[in-house]
């Protein structure tokens, strides 16, 4: 081949390299922000990159010179020596907006991902589609997308990350990824924009309003995780995706084999002091979890929404298990109607990619009244008890302190057959709390006797040793009473056991 000719492809990619040039280049470092390549140095392992389409432009002739690579980068690169396919919207690039083109180098990715059988993650900040391009008629041909999207749904993890206005269509691919992060103050997830909101409904209102990162992240848990930085968005992809295997086809990755805190003396000491005798009395779950686990590590998914309950990865021998467990901080550790979405969302992801599950159980049971029976409890909590009911993941449950009715089903309770079903002394059993049974069943008897304070803790004393573990134990409806200090032992062990006869393949999709 000619000089010439390599000249030439040499200079149309650096053309393609320099994105929209230095002027918007330096428009996007101004907003704080960085750009899609700067992005993927972050994401990726160093020099791991390998791009596909960089020549690509849009084909409407208006735009041709002005559409390095179509706005998108895309190919493949490596998380922690593992392979991944990624696309990542240009913000040089006409603001981001998506052309027909980048959109068919997306789609190129996502069968590749399914074919390879890799992850696959989208970069997205792309306000909506190219309107020049999709205009009229055309816009028929769109919304491949979301047919790819459940084509991979349980087969490979996918994740999106909002960098910037993810209205419309990316925001689609956000809800059907099993990882979102989202970066507060720039990133926006949402069905339309301000300015389409304003034309359909004459309403005056924000990004930040319609779908900004505590909207998202909080409030609705659209978003998984809240990154302060976009550095600390990419940091949070490349955790979630260490606990996960590349398909479903494959075991989770083992890390090394780690000490927990609770190995040493002084960890076990701690866990038996943290969890107070007092069933009334609050505790943080999160240290519980951290004296349990390797190296007091772990990753929580949607710590900012639903905080009465903890979801989150960790490690135990190096191996990667799923954890549920109530937090009596919040509501008491009641389930609420965010809560039980949440919970199921996380059994599914754990069982679709045969990660084994955990749960910590203390919880009262699921939040009653008026107010949340219009969020269609009833239906969310049946969503829940499938899930749990359905998955074939290993599954460990210790109870704590409370066991109380239907919530002591939904995570993990003797019905759902677990592997390991065990309690701590504390743990107390019960179809409702103490004080409404006896509310309930012994209300008239207490109003007559001559004492009714003493009559009523004479037959709560009596409640208490009849839904006591060791009544439970007695009747064979747990396998064992533990010490506290005994608890990540028990979870080995019985992990342990299972690995042996687990198998890999595809099960069902993830419903978001």
């Amino acid at each position: 081949m000619d000089d010439d000719n390599l000249g030439d492809l040499e200079s149309r990619r650096r053309a393609a390299r320099a994105m929209g040039g230095e002027k918007s280049v330096a428009k996007i470092h101004d907003r704080g922000k960085l750009t899609a390549r700067e992005r993927l140095a972050l994401l990726l392992d160093p020099d791991s990159f390998v791009e596909i389409g960089m020549l690509a432009h849009s084909q409407h002739e208006p735009l041709k010179d002005r559409t390095p690579a179509d706005g998108m980068l895309a190919g493949s690169g490596k998380v922690d020596g593992r392979t991944v396919y990624v696309t990542a919207d240009d913000g040089t690039v006409l603001a981001g907006t998506r052309g027909r083109v980048a959109e068919v180098k997306n789609k190129r990715v996502r069968d590749l991902a399914l074919k390879h059988e890799k992850p696959f993650i989208a970069l997205m900040e792309a306000g909506a589609a190219r309107v020049q391009e999709t205009y009229g008629a055309t816009a028929a041909g769109l919304g491949y997308r979301f047919g790819d999207h459940l084509k991979m749904s349980g087969r490979v993890p996918q994740v999106g990350a909002a960098v910037g206005p993810c209205f419309g269509g990316p925001s689609f691919t956000a809800a059907q990824s099993d990882f979102v992060s989202i970066v507060e103050g720039t990133g926006f997830l949402g069905m339309s924009g301000p300015p389409v909101v304003k034309v359909g409904i004459g309403l005056d209102t924000t990004s930040e309003e319609i779908g900004g990162g505590k909207m998202s992240a909080v409030e609705t848990g659209q978003a998984g995780y809240l990154a302060e930085s976009e550095a600390e968005c990419m940091a949070s992809i490349r955790e979630f995706l260490s606990y996960l295997p590349s398909s479903c086809n494959e075991a989770p990755p083992r890390a090394t084999p780690r000490p927990a805190p609770v190995d040493s003396e002084a960890g076990c000491e701690a866990v038996a002091k943290l969890v107070p005798e007092n069933h009334r009395r609050a505790y943080d779950m999160h240290k519980l979890i951290a004296l349990l686990v390797d190296d007091g590590d772990y990753f929580e998914l949607k710590r900012d929404h639903a905080r009465s309950v903890i979801t989150a990865f960790a490690r135990m021998d190096g191996y990667s298990v799923g954890i549920i467990a109530n937090q009596p901080l919040r509501q008491a550790g009641t389930i609420d109607d965010k809560g039980s979405a949440k919970v199921r969302q996380f059994v599914d992801l754990c069982d679709a990619f045969h990660i084994p599950l955990v749960s910590l159980m203390d919880c009262p049971g699921f939040l009653v009244g008026p107010e949340i029976e219009r969020q269609r409890m009833v239906s969310l909590t049946g969503r829940l008890l499938n899930s749990i009911f359905d998955a074939s993941v290993p599954l460990v449950t210790i109870v704590l302190r409370k066991a109380i009715g239907l919530a002591y089903i939904a995570l993990g309770g003797r019905a759902v057959n677990p592997d390991l079903l065990v309690a701590w002394p504390t743990a107390r059993f019960d179809v409702m709390g103490p004080e409404a049974g006896i509310e309930l069943v012994h209300g008239r008897e207490i109003a007559n006797a001559p004492d009714p304070e003493l009559a009523r803790d004479e037959i709560r004393g009596r409640i208490e040793e009849e839904s006591s573990a060791y009544a439970a134990a007695g009747m064979g409806l747990i396998d064992d009473v533990i010490a506290p200090a005994e608890t990540r032992a028990c979870i080995l062990d019985a992990l342990e056991r299972c690995r042996r006869s687990q198998t890999f393949g595809w099960k069902h999709r993830i419903d978001p």
